[in-house]
C-alpha cells in the first residue's frame, strides 16, 4: 500500500480568498514534498471572481455567444447523442491561450510567481485546457503528459491544474502515484480500453499504476496542484449528477529544447497527432504543431 495518503499531501491554507497578492512563496518544506512526491497543492491559489469568469467563457463559447477562435472544442463521443445541450457533452476547450478571459488565468502573476519558483523566470505555455467532466464522463487512464512532449528537460516542465468547481472521486476527481516521477523513464502508452482520441493510456496500468498505490486528490474552487511531466496520474470518471470544471496549463522554461522522438515510445502519439492535423488540412511536423500552441508568457523568448 501506499503509505502516503490524502491527508499528507501538503497545502497552505490562506485566510482572505477575495483579494490575493501576485505573489506566493514556496517555503522549503514545500519544495522537498514537491521534488520527493512529484506535487505540490496549494489551497486557494486563484480568487473566485476569476473562477466565474472561467465558467462564463465555457457557456459563452459551448453556446456559439463567442467565437471560439482558436479553442478546440473537444465532445465526449458517448454522451453526443445523448445530450442536447453542448455543455453536458463538451468535454474540453484546449489551447485555449488565446483567448481574452482564459489568458487571464495562464498569465496570472500569482501562478506564475510559484511557476518561476520551480523551473525559472522565462516561460511558455505550452499545452492549454478548460475541463468540463460532464456526468457521465468515464475515466482518464494513468498516463505520463511527459509522453506528448517533444521537447526536454523534464524538470524544466511543470503543470498548473486548478479546481474550478469542487472536485472529488464521485465527480471525477485527479489521482497521482507519488513519486512515480523519478527514474526518468516514459512508459509505452496506448489505448487500453475503448477510450477518447488521444486519450493513450500505460499499456502497463496493473503493474505501474496499481490502485493501492493511488492517492486521489479532492479539491475546492481556487485550489491548484502543480506537478512534473513524468509523474503518473489519472483522473475518476464522473459518476455524480454534477459537472467537475478545472483549468489546466503546462509550463517550459525557455532552458527546454525540443528533441527527436523517433522510433521512441512517443511515436505512436507523434503519428496520431499529425495524422489528425492533415485531416483537417494542416500539413505540420510534430514539433511545427507544438510551436504553434505555444506562447511566450514570461521573461526571455525560448527556443520552443
Amino acid at each position: 500500500m501506499c503509505s502516503l495518503r490524502p491527508g499528507d499531501i501538503k497545502v497552505t491554507p490562506k485566510s482572505v480568498f477575495a483579494e490575493l497578492p501576485d505573489n506566493y512563496k514556496i517555503s522549503e518544506e514545500q519544495f522537498k514534498f514537491y521534488n520527493d512526491n512529484g506535487f505540490l497543492v496549494i489551497k486557494q491559489l486563484i480568487d473566485f471572481g476569476s473562477l466565474y469568469s472561467y465558467k462564463k467563457r465555457f457557456s459563452q463559447i459551448c453556446n456559439g455567444v463567442v467565437p471560439r477562435g482558436q479553442v478546440t472544442v473537444v465532445k465526449e463521443p458517448k454522451l453526443v447523442k445523448e445530450m442536447k445541450n453542448a455543455e453536458d457533452y463538451v468535454n474540453k476547450l484546449q489551447d485555449i491561450l488565446y483567448d481574452d478571459v482564459y489568458a487571464t488565468y495562464i498569465e496570472n502573476p500569482r501562478l506564475l510567481h510559484v511557476v518561476s519558483q520551480f523551473i525559472g523566470d522565462n516561460l511558455s505555455a505550452v499545452h492549454t485546457m478548460l475541463i468540463n467532466k460532464p456526468p457521465g464522463t468515464g475515466r482518464h487512464p494513468p498516463h505520463q503528459d511527459l509522453y506528448y512532449f517533444p521537447f526536454r528537460p523534464a524538470h524544466k516542465i511543470i503543470a498548473a491544474w486548478t479546481a474550478i468547481d469542487d472536485v472529488t472521486v464521485e465527480n471525477g476527481c485527479l489521482y497521482v502515484l507519488p513519486g512515480s516521477h523519478k527514474g526518468g523513464v516514459v512508459y509505452e502508452h496506448g489505448y487500453t480500453e475503448k477510450f477518447n482520441r488521444m486519450y493513450h493510456g500505460i499499456m502497463a496500468e496493473g503493474t505501474v499504476a496499481p490502485e493501492s498505490k493511488r492517492v486521489d486528490l479532492e479539491m475546492s474552487p481556487g485550489d491548484t496542484v502543480f506537478f512534473h511531466p513524468a509523474l503518473v496520474h489519472g483522473s475518476r470518471p464522473n459518476v455524480s449528477k454534477n459537472h467537475r470544471k478545472s483549468i489546466s496549463c503546462h509550463y517550459a522554461s525557455s532552458e527546454c529544447h525540443f528533441i527527436d522522438i523517433t522510433g521512441t515510445v512517443q511515436q505512436r502519439i507523434a503519428d496520431e497527432i499529425v495524422a489528425e492535423s492533415r485531416r483537417r488540412g494542416m500539413e505540420l511536423t510534430y514539433e511545427e504543431i507544438w510551436r504553434y500552441r505555444s506562447k511566450h508568457v514570461k521573461g526571455m523568448k525560448s527556443n520552443l
